[in-house]
């Protein structure tokens, strides 16, 4: 089993609607293969961490880095794992867009600011962090398919 963090860019700005388009159409393609994640969004970044089979999850990188969709990709690690942190979510999704500002401060003071956003880091332990802390204070909406 293995864990793909990357961060990356859109090709223009993005609205919570195209990222759950987006999470709809990956959490469909992902339980064929065995994948689970999560996609952590903002207006102008992605962050996404990637679980499962070494192939399957070396096949999705290689297809989200050519799609169009996306831009600026950075690999923070993909790593040999003991268990899923996301078992259970095709594909989770996190989205600041209507960020309590009070908790936006907080997270940009300990993470740091890009273009008016969280900075997403470059180090798979503190992209892990983040994730866990946006989970503890509860405050961006998740979304899930319904089944």
């Amino acid at each position: 089993m293995y864990r793909l963090i990357y961060k990356s860019r859109p090709n223009g700005t993005m609205d919570w609607e195209q990222v759950r388009t987006i999470l709809h159409q990956s959490e469909q393609n992902n339980e064929q293969h065995g994948i689970t994640g999560l996609l952590l969004a903002t207006p102008n970044h992605f962050l996404q961490v990637i679980e499962g089979k070494y192939e399957e999850v070396n096949k999705l990188f290689m297809k989200i880095a050519h799609d169009p969709r996306h831009g600026q990709i950075q690999l923070i690690s993909f790593d040999l794992i003991d268990s899923r942190l996301f078992a259970g979510w095709g594909m989770k999704g996190l989205g600041l867009f209507d960020f309590n500002n009070e908790q936006a401060k907080l997270l940009k003071t300990k993470y740091g600011e890009s273009n008016g956003d969280i900075q997403f880091p470059l180090d798979s332990w503190q992209a892990l962090a983040l994730i866990n802390d946006l989970q503890m204070l509860q405050a961006p909406p998740e979304w899930k398919q319904a089944q």
